[in-house]
C-alpha cells in the first residue's frame, strides 16, 4: 500500500517497481536489526526468509507489476477521450465493457477529486477490478506452474546463482547461539553502507538548499553525429549486483548494449528505417526491437531444449504417477504443474477471447507472453538485474507478425489493453516465484506452506493496493498530484494520461490503417537476424570453453534499463577483473560484503529519502 500512497501524494516510492523488491529487503534488514537489539524480536532463519518471500511477492502488483498501469487504463481512456482523438469510437466502443469503469461521473471524480460530502463510488470499480483479480490469479498460477517445472533444471542442474537472492540470504546467516548476523559483523559491509548512504544524504541536502547536487557522478557520450549516445552513471546498487555475477555475463550485458547503440546510430545516420511504427517500451528502433524479439524466442527455445529430459520426466509423471522422478520437495507436484500449465494457459486464452480476441490470436499472444516472461525470468535469475525489459513485448510481437486479414479491430483493442501487465514489464510474479524457490531451497521452507503464502500475498497485495489507488484518487484527485520542486513523482506520468495515450497510439493506427505486407516482412527479416545471431552465440558458448562472451545480454541489450545501467555493469566487470587477477578468488570473496553494503546503503536511503520528502513536502530524488 505504501507505493500507491506515495505515488498519489506526488512522491516516487519505487519500493515495488522492480525485481529486487527493495521494500522486502529493507523490512528484513529492520527485523534483523531489532533482533540484534532484543531477543524478543528474534526469528528463525526459515521464518525470516518466509516473511521476505511474502513481502517480495506482495511487491509485484502495487505499481509497475500491474496496478499502476491498470488503474489509469480502466479509467483514463474514458476520461481523456475527446471528439478530436476519437478514442470513444476506435477504442471504448470496441472494448469489453467489463474492462472499464462505465460510470462517467465516477471517472470524472477520480481524476478531479470527490465533492465534499459524497462517498467514494467503489461499486463502479467492482466489475473491472473483480474480473482482473481472477485474471491475475490465473496468470499467477500459470507462472508458478512453469517455474516449478524449470526449478530443478535451473537450480540443481545448471546451478544458477540468483544474484538478487544473495543479499537477503547472506543477511540471515548467523553463528550458532548468536543473534547478530555474520554479515553485520563485517566492517566492509558497514563501511560501504555508510559511504553510499551519506553520499546520497549530502546530495539530497545540497539539492534542497542549493538546487544542485554536491557531487554528480553522471555524464554522457554522444557520437555518430549526435545520433547515438551512451549514459555514464555508476548507479551504485546496479554496480553492487553486477559485481556478484560471472564476468562473462556482465561482459555480455555491457558489450551488446554498446554494439546495439552503434547499430541504431548508424541506421539513424544513414536514414535507414523500417516501414511502420516502433512501439513504446521496445528498442530504440524497429530493427533492434525485432532483433531482440528473435533473440528472445531462441533463448527460450534453448532453455526448453536444455531442460527437455527433465520436462519429459515431469510430463511422464503427470500421466504415470508411479514414474521414478521425485517431486516430494516441489511447491506443486509435477502432475499439478503440468496440467496446471495447460489448463491455466487455456484459461488465459479464454479470458482474452472474452475480452475480444479471436481464439487463434489469443493463442499466439499467449505464446509470446510465455516467451517474454520465461525469457526475462531467466535473464534476471542469471544476470541479477534489478529490472529487465524485453525489447519486443507480446502486443508488439502479435500485432506485427500476423497479417491484418486475420486480426479484426477488436483484437488490436484487446492487445493494447494488455499493456497494463504485458507492456512495461519491470517485475513479474514469475520472476518472484523463481527467486522464492531458490530461497526455499536454502531455508528449507515447507513447499506447501510456501505456495499458500505466495497466493495469499498476491490476493492481499492486489486488494489493498487497488483500494489505496481508488481511495486516494477520489480523496486528492489523480490530476492534482504535484511533483514539488524537483519532479520525480511517478503518479504524474501514470495518471496524467501518458499510459492512456501510449495504449491509444498502439491501437488507433492499426484500427484506422491496416498493417501492410512490407511492414510485416521487414520485421520477420530482422527477427530472423536476431534469432540467427542468438543461435550462434548460444552454440559458441555451449561448445567452446575459450569463448568469452555469454549470450544472455543479447535479447535485452537495447532495453531501457540497460541504457541507464550499462556503465555500472562495465565498472563492476572491470573491478572484479582486477581483484581476481591480482588478489585471487579469496580476496574477491572477502570483498563481497562491501558490495552488499553498497546495495543496502542505497535501499536504506530510498526509505529515508521518501520519509524526508514526505515530512518536508519535497520531491527531491538523488538515490538513482
Amino acid at each position: 500500500m505504501l507505493d500507491p500512497y506515495l505515488m498519489l501524494k506526488g512522491l516516487s516510492g519505487t519500493f515495488c517497481w522492480e525485481y529486487w523488491a527493495p521494500a522486502a529487503i529493507f523490512g528484513l534488514f529492520i527485523l534483523l536489526v531489532l533482533s540484534c537489539i532484543h531477543r524478543f524480536f528474534e526469528l528463525k532463519t526459515s521464518e525470516l526468509l518466509f516473511i521476505f518471500i511474502m513481502a517480495s511477492t506482495s511487491s509485484v502488483l502495487p505499481s509497475m507489476g500491474f496496478m499502476a498501469s491498470f488503474i489509469p487504463v480502466v479509467s483514463g481512456l474514458k476520461y481523456f477521450a475527446t471528439s478530436t482523438n476519437m478514442w470513444q469510437e476506435y477504442i471504448i466502443n470496441r472494448a469489453c465493457p467489463l474492462l472499464m469503469v462505465q460510470d462517467e461521473t465516477a471517472v470524472k471524480y477520480f481524476y478531479e477529486g470527490l465533492p465534499a460530502g459524497q462517498s467514494v463510488p467503489y461499486t463502479s470499480w467492482l466489475a473491472p477490478m473483480g474480473l482482473m483479480l481472477v485474471f491475475v490469479l490465473v496468470f499467477a498460477f500459470l507462472s508458478i506452474c512453469v517455474m516449478v517445472l524449470f526449478r530443478k533444471q535451473w537450480i540443481e542442474e545448471e546451478k544458477l546463482i540468483y544474484p538478487l537472492t544473495i543479499l537477503p540470504i547472506e543477511m540471515v546467516q548467523k553463528k550458532s547461539g548468536s543473534r547478530i548476523p555474520i554479515l553485520f559483523k563485517n566492517n566492509l559491509f558497514w563501511l560501504a553502507f555508510s559511504i553510499f548512504f551519506f553520499y546520497y544524504f549530502f546530495n539530497w541536502l545540497s539539492v534542497v538548499f542549493t538546487g544542485h547536487r554536491l557531487l554528480r557522478l553522471t555524464g554522457n557520450i554522444v557520437f555518430l553525429r549526435k545520433s547515438a549516445s551512451l549514459s555514464l552513471s555508476p548507479h551504485f546498487p546496479i554496480l553492487g549486483f553486477a559485481y556478484l555475477i560471472p564476468r562473462n555475463v556482465s561482459l555480455s550485458l555491457w558489450l551488446f548494449h554498446i554494439l546495439f547503440t552503434i547499430q541504431s546510430g548508424l541506421f539513424s545516420v544513414s536514414g535507414f528505417k523500417l516501414p511502420g511504427l516502433n512501439e513504446h517500451f521496445c528498442g530504440r528502433s524497429t530493427a533492434t526491437t525485432f532483433e531482440g524479439g528473435g533473440a528472445m524466442i531462441v533463448l527460450v527455445a534453448a532453455l526448453v531444449w536444455r531442460a527437455r529430459r527433465h520436462l519429459y520426466k515431469c510430463i511422464k509423471k503427470a500421466f504415470i504417477p508411479g514414474c521414478a522422478i521425485d517431486d516430494s520437495g516441489e511447491m506443486l507436484s509435477y502432475r499439478t504443474a503440468v496440467f496446471g500449465t495447460a489448463i491455466s494457459f487455456m484459461a488465459m486464452m479464454g479470458f482474452l477471447r472474452f475480452f475480444g480476441m479471436t481464439w487463434f490470436v489469443s493463442f499466439i499472444f499467449m505464446f509470446f507472453v510465455l516467451v517474454v516472461f520465461i525469457g526475462l525470468t531467466r535473464i534476471v535469475c542469471q544476470a541479477g538485474l534489478p529490472a529487465a525489459q524485453a525489447q519486443c513485448t507480446p502486443p508488439t510481437y502479435t500485432a506485427y507478425l500476423l497479417p491484418p486479414t486475420i486480426v479484426p479491430p477488436e483484437c488490436y483493442v484487446t492487445m493494447g489493453l494488455q499493456y497494463s501487465w504485458a507492456g512495461d514489464i519491470r517485475t513479474s510474479i514469475m520472476a518472484s516465484t523463481s527467486h522464492s524457490l531458490k530461497i526455499q531451497e536454502e531455508a528449507h521452507i515447507n513447499p506447501k506452506v510456501l505456495f499458500a503464502g505466495i497466493v495469499t500475498a498476491i490476493i492481499i497485495s492486489y486488494t489493498f493496493s487497488a483500494w489505496m489507488y481508488i481511495h486516494m484518487g477520489y480523496k486528492t484527485g489523480a490530476l492534482n498530484i504535484s511533483t514539488g520542486n524537483s519532479g520525480g513523482g511517478a503518479g504524474v506520468w501514470f495518471f496524467g494520461g501518458a499510459m492512456a495515450r501510449i495504449i491509444a497510439n498502439f491501437i488507433v493506427p492499426k484500427v484506422t490503417t491496416p498493417i501492410t505486407k512490407d511492414i510485416i516482412i521487414s520485421r520477420y527479416v530482422f527477427m530472423a537476424i536476431g534469432a540467427f545471431v542468438m543461435g550462434i552465440l548460444i552454440f559458441m558458448h555451449s561448445k567452446f570453453l575459450w569463448w568469452p562472451i555469454h549470450y544472455i545480454g543479447f535479447p535485452i541489450a537495447e532495453s531501457q534499463p540497460l541504457r541507464y545501467w550499462w556503465f555500472a555493469i562495465f565498472l563492476a566487470w572491470v573491478i572484479k577483473g582486477v581483484i581476481l587477477k591480482f588478489g585471487g578468488h579469496n580476496v574477491y570473496k572477502k570483498s563481497v560484503p562491501f558490495f552488499l553494503g553498497m546495495i543496502m546503503g542505497n535501499i536504506s536511503w530510498l526509505v529515508i529519502e521518501n520519509l524526508l520528502n514526505f515530512l518536508f513536502s519535497q520531491a527531491v530524488y538523488v538515490g538513482g
